[in-house]
Formats: structure tokens, C-alpha cells, sequence
């Protein structure tokens, strides 16, 4: 699921179409990678020709093609993720674009194993914490944590845990549960860019088959379809709770860990020490190391539109 490949195939294709070689310098060789665009051309021709004649379409393709100045890949990575989200969302020919290129194998992917691996096994299922009910998740949890952190060699290096104000939230509407998750494409200073906020919108489902399995199907995602399955590796406290996530779209497969909280102060520093402890326990018990997680500033955050978000998703079905 590395989405910084999704401005590789922009820039061929408004290269190919605006006559340019390349419309800046990535530092890599991707940018002539003829392989993209031959697999657009043959496999996406009609998405391709349709979002070019398109104004909006191409100002979507215009956002990913900006991405590239947004520092270092995982956050460009974020950046297009976000693009993603807020152009797909209103234009469906540029959501049909990317679509065809994720189904038809265009986009790019990250080798096996470098994009985060799903920490549960046979083995250690016993040690997931089992919901009884999504009653326990019940409001708004914000990143403390994470574990997908984009560090180049570490194995997690799609970023997704490392982006600004990231946010997990379960509601209650319309008779059922529904997942809101919302995060930021970095500024230049780390905090939330000046776009704002994206988010997702998923039904959540605790499995009946295997215990501690929590399945995630996501409503609105710029792929289609996107689900994760969700292992719950330590709830040591009613307000704080560390799990793995192992998702997976058109594009591949992608994994992560989050420690969240709801607790009114949601800080790394704030975390009480036996909870600290439980965590560190965890991480052993699932065979990773706590110490290489990064730490989430929540402080500069704009205020959420959970409720808002999940009424209007729901209400326009």
C-alpha cells in the first residue's frame, strides 16, 4: 500500500500528455519508468483520456503531483494518501483513475514484509485481548503511539502511524456501530497541514469465528475494497488500549500498531506507568520493540467532526 507510487503514474501520464519529460526531479528513477505508463496506457486508456479532459480531474492529479515537495517519502506517502481521500471523495472520474490502476496492477507496491506485518499467530492469539462488546470502544481515542512510522529499513515504512492528529472514534447511529478514523497530511513543521483533516468511515464487526478478531470493512476508501482485521494486543486500562491492524486494498497489504487513549489528557506523558509497563509487556509478547514506536503530538489538532461525518455518510446512503 505504498501511496507515494499513486504521483509516479500523475507524472507520466501529464508528462505524456503535456509533451514534458518529467515535471520535476524525484531523486529517482521512477519518473521514467516506462512500465507504469505502458500499464495505464493499455489497461486505463478511457479513465486516462476521460479525467484529462476533465478540469477537476486533472487538479486532483495536480495535488499528487505536488506531494513530491513534501518532504521525505513517508510523507509523501501521507500526502498522496490524503489527495486520495479529499479529491477522490468529489470527483468520481479521478476516483475511477486510481481505481483502474490499483485493479488492473499498474500502481507500484512496496516488496513483501516492508510495509508492516500482522503481529498475531497461531501462537500468541491467547495473549489478544478479547471485546465482549464495542461497547468498550465506544467515543473518541487519539494516537499516542505508533509503529508504521515510514523509517527507511525498519520494515514499517509506509508511514501511516506518523501522520498528524490521527484519530479513532466509534459511534453509534442508525442502529448499528460505525468506525470513524481521521488523520492529516504533515506541514513542514509536523502539525496538521492547512487542508485539514481526512477521514474514513468503516463498519466495525467483532468476529464470531475467532476470538479477539475485530473486522474493519472500510465504507469510503479510496481503493475499493479496503478491510483490516484488528487484534487487540493490551487494554490494561478502561481508557487506554495498544492493537495491530493488518489492512489490505487493491494495492496490497499494510499493517501497523497504535496505542490510543481517551483519557482527557492524550499524551505519551500522561500514560500511567503500570499501563506503560503492560504495553512494554505486549510488545515482547508479540515480538516487537516499544522503544522504535513514534510518539504523537496531539496538541496542535483541529477540533473532530465525528458525529457530523458518520450522519452525513449515513444519511446519504
Amino acid at each position: 500500500m505504498n501511496r507515494i507510487h499513486l504521483s509516479i503514474f500523475v507524472l507520466l501520464i501529464l508528462a505524456l500528455l503535456q509533451g514534458c519529460a518529467c515535471l520535476f526531479d524525484t531523486g529517482s528513477a521512477a519518473c521514467s519508468d516506462p512500465e507504469v505508463l505502458m500499464c495505464g496506457l493499455t489497461k486505463c486508456t478511457i479513465e486516462m483520456f476521460l479525467c484529462m479532459l476533465e478540469p477537476a480531474c486533472r487538479e486532483a492529479l495536480e495535488c499528487n503531483a505536488e506531494c513530491s515537495s513534501a518532504g521525505a517519502q513517508a510523507e509523501q506517502q501521507a500526502c498522496n494518501l490524503v489527495c486520495q481521500l479529499a479529491q477522490g471523495e468529489s470527483n468520481e472520474r479521478y476516483s475511477a483513475l486510481v481505481q483502474c490502476f490499483a485493479e488492473n496492477g499498474c500502481l507500484p507496491t512496496l516488496p513483501d514484509g516492508t510495509d508492516g506485518r500482522c503481529l498475531v499467530t497461531s501462537e500468541n492469539i491467547l495473549n489478544v485481548y478479547v471485546l465482549e462488546s464495542l461497547d468498550e470502544l465506544e467515543g473518541t481515542w487519539l494516537e499516542t503511539r505508533g509503529l508504521n512510522c515510514g523509517v527507511p529499513g525498519s520494515g514499517w515504512e509506509g508511514g501511516y502511524d506518523a501522520l498528524p492528529c490521527r484519530a479513532s472514534s466509534w459511534i453509534y447511529y442508525a442502529q448499528q456501530w460505525w468506525y470513524h478514523t481521521s488523520f492529516c497530511a504533515p506541514a513542514e513543521n509536523g502539525s496538521c497541514s492547512e487542508e485539514g483533516p481526512v477521514y474514513l468511515i468503516a463498519e466495525p464487526r467483532i468476529s464470531d469465528q475467532i476470538p479477539g478478531l475485530l473486522e474493519v470493512i472500510y465504507a469510503n476508501p479510496p481503493l475499493q475494497p479496503q478491510q483490516e482485521r484488528w487484534y487487540i494486543l493490551s487494554k490494561p486500562d478502561p481508557d487506554w488500549i495498544m492493537y495491530n491492524y493488518c489492512g489490505s486494498t487493491p494495492a496490497g497489504e499494510y499493517a501497523g500498531v497504535n496505542v490510543m487513549t481517551r483519557a482527557p489528557e492524550a499524551s505519551d506523558a500522561a500514560m500511567p506507568p503500570e499501563v506503560e509497563a503492560a504495553f512494554q509487556q505486549a510488545a515482547k509478547d508479540f515480538n516487537f520493540s516499544y522503544e522504535d514506536m513514534c510518539i504523537t503530538d496531539q496538541t496542535q489538532c483541529p477540533p473532530l467532526t465525528v458525529e457530523e461525518d458518520v450522519q452525513d455518510w449515513v444519511d446519504g446512503l
